[in-house]
């Protein structure tokens, strides 16, 4: 098991991982009793501005599994620390599917939600926006369920709750029966889509393009829904062969591009050269898969990444300021721009509250530090009123958050009454949520 600091100032080394609620409460108090503080583990997102910030002592990965699926209703509860590869195993196992997903299946259903992971697509929310009721622990150890009919006001702020509410122990969330998508990847010129993007990805279930900053080109992927086919049956002009997709995806995105951005960080200005070098080698492609294993795409080179939301029909406007700023620069990214978009929900802390969303992800390879990598972009990025990926590095205030959330501060005052001695603050929400 991986160690980590339990006790904060006595520099003890313990990761707690408990297995049922009394476990979790008995936590809780321990750590109330100590004046010490709570950090949920995860290990999902390759960068973490929020619990990197601080030691994490408490893992989920013995809260994982299925408790309760009803297919009338469409509904599946899961425990806290499934993860969403397994969530989506068990599902399909029954048939279902959820209806959208992000690009990795490693984070756990708990850390999905709490920190606003998503998916694409102009009619689908953020991943949160499919949860029907959440159980967690409060820092009084009171099992607390709350719903859209239960608790409601509690519900939209734990929606995203930063982990700062309490531990969450199950999730029900809404499900639908389990579809194909078929994904067609093509090369683009770069003026007739970005320019065009509201009305491309508005013709599509869904809809992403990555760009190389400077290039001419982008990538675009579109995705349709597809019913599932018979058993054995498989049509060869729409479905690209499992090991050609698996040498695409494996060798080349992984194999091939760690050393590409290895080169890119110890010659900089070969950065240009060798982006051109990986988007001619991914070429266009078109493959049906069951949804989960199209949503999500297993990526193991390290990197950084920060992401900004924006009203979508900013999105031709940044670009634009992004391509000025880097002109004849040599601080080129390893990786493309990734441009994906989100229904506005009424969640508190969502970056997509109260507005039809464009996302805006960048990244970096891991040996570059982030604030060299994200500096530029993030000044452009908070220059348009962006609203940072919780998850993902960031730099924002509390004051510049006050402004960005029209309920931050109705939030602030909520973790308050729930967890008045800030025993699941960390440094980094200590700095933002007091």
């Amino acid at each position: 098991m991986r160690q980590h600091r339990w006790n904060t100032q006595k520099q003890e080394h313990r990761t707690m991982a408990p297995r049922n609620i009394q476990e979790i409460q008995k936590t809780i108090k321990n750590a109330s009793e100590h004046q010490q503080t709570i950090t949920v583990f995860d290990t999902g997102y390759d960068s973490k501005n929020i619990t990197e910030s601080e030691t994490r002592i408490l893992s989920l990965n013995q809260l994982s599994g299925l408790t309760d699926i009803n297919p009338q209703q469409q509904q599946a509860t899961f425990l806290a620390g499934t993860t969403l590869n397994e969530a989506s195993k068990i599902l399909a196992e029954h048939g279902f599917t959820f209806t959208n997903m992000g690009r990795t299946g490693e984070q756990t259903l708990a850390e999905a939600i709490s920190t606003g992971m998503h998916g694409t697509g102009n009619t689908y929310g953020i991943f949160a926006t499919q949860l029907q009721e959440l159980t967690f622990i409060t820092a009084q150890g009171d099992v607390l369920t709350c719903s859209p009919h239960k608790n409601n006001d509690i519900f939209t702020a734990a929606q995203l709750g930063l982990g700062a509410l309490g531990i969450i122990f199950s999730l029900t969330f809404r499900i639908e029966p389990l579809f194909r998508l078929h994904a067609a990847e093509r090369k683009r010129a770069y003026k007739d889509v970005i320019h065009h993007f509201a009305e491309r990805s508005s013709n599509a279930d869904h809809y992403e393009t990555t760009w190389f900053i400077g290039s001419s080109q982008v990538r675009t992927r579109r995705l349709t829904r597809l019913p599932l086919l018979t058993d054995g049956y498989m049509n060869p002009s729409a479905v690209l062969s499992k090991a050609r997709r698996h040498l695409g995806d494996n060798t080349l995105n992984n194999g091939a591009f760690h050393l590409i951005s290895y080169l890119g960080y110890k010659q900089p200005a070969t950065k240009p050269i060798l982006n051109n070098i990986s988007n001619w080698g991914k070429g266009n492609r078109r493959y049906a898969d069951l949804a989960p294993q199209v949503y999500t795409q297993k990526r193991t080179v390290r990197h950084h990444t920060m992401e900004y939301a924006f009203n979508r029909s900013q999105l031709a406007t940044i670009m634009e300021d992004i391509r000025a700023s880097y002109h004849d620069s040599n601080k080129h990214l390893s990786y493309p721009l990734l441009v994906r978009t989100a229904a506005a929900d009424n969640i508190a802390l969502s970056p997509a509250y109260q507005q039809d969303t464009v996302f805006i992800c960048a990244r970096e390879y891991w040996k570059t530090p982030p604030q060299q990598a994200f500096n530029t972009l993030e000044t452009i990025f908070k220059a348009h009123g962006g609203r940072a990926h919780w998850g993902h590095y960031h730099t924002n205030s509390a004051e510049e958050l006050q402004g960005l959330y029209p309920r931050f501060e109705w939030f602030c005052a909520l973790r308050k009454e729930l967890d008045p001695q800030g025993i699941f603050l960390n440094a980094q929400l200590r700095r933002l949520l007091t």
